[in-house]
């Protein structure tokens, strides 16, 4: 029952404010339609708390950049992971799949948004596309949010990191901060059934700038896998 409920509010509350949003897409800055987003991710988690009984907690808040541009590596077990980094930072450009502008409503926010939007097969196109809209969310003073594995990856599963995240530490010269988390334990990638529970968002202590590409590689996946496997087992 727990799970109805959240989902139709949820969905009930996302159409309203992606309606209510796309006046917002015509004016010239793209700042009240932020705030407005920011709003709807305390939203989410509110009625996640309330209606899912899904509590989450942040850990590693001193970690957690104060201002932009920063860059952020999170791990990528739920949808609700990025509603959760979005509820606590408002200025941010995320690494998304460039499918999602097919959706009138939503493409047109996320355009208006400037959102890093990437085919995640890759190639040389888009490295240019990636570096591109990540150097303007970087002179514009906004966080950067990507995900290595480059998709939601289900509990307890790994997938290869990708060298996207590589290319943004280097070129924009920012260190990274890394992001664990179990929530996948309460809310399984994109499944309509949620979990009541207690989760966790952990924010890591930042890897140094200067990393070459092996060597960073190595410590941001081991980074983020060695804390997501200690919350899942915490859990357990």
């Amino acid at each position: 029952m727990r799970s109805f409920l959240f989902n139709i509010a949820f969905y009930g509350f996302t159409a309203l404010v992606a309606i209510a949003c796309l006046p917002l897409t015509y004016l010239h800055s793209p700042k009240p339609l932020a705030a407005v987003l920011h709003w709807w991710a305390k939203g989410i988690v509110w009625l996640l708390r309330h209606v899912a009984g899904i509590h989450m907690e942040v850990r590693g808040r001193e970690n957690i950049p104060v201002e932009g541009p920063s860059l952020i590596a999170s791990k990528h077990q739920s949808f609700s992971d990025g509603i959760l980094v979005l509820s606590l930072l408002p200025q941010i450009a995320t690494v998304a799949m460039k499918d999602l502008l097919d959706y009138p409503a939503v493409g047109r926010i996320l355009t208006k948004l400037d959102m890093i939007m990437v085919d995640t097969c890759g190639g040389g196109t888009e490295r240019n596309t990636l570096s591109t809209a990540a150097k303007r969310a970087y002179d514009n003073g906004r966080h950067i949010l990507i995900y290595p594995e480059g998709q939601l990856v289900p509990v307890g599963d790994r997938e290869r990191y990708k060298v996207g995240v590589y290319h943004l530490y280097a070129d924009l010269e920012l260190p990274v901060t890394p992001v664990a988390t179990n929530v996948g334990l309460c809310w399984q990638c994109r499944a309509w059934r949620k979990t009541p529970g207690k989760v966790v968002l952990s924010f890591l202590e930042p890897i140094r700038t200067g990393l070459d590409k092996d060597t960073f590689m190595r410590v941001l996946e081991d980074t983020i896998e060695a804390e997501t496997a200690r919350l899942v087992g915490e859990r357990a």
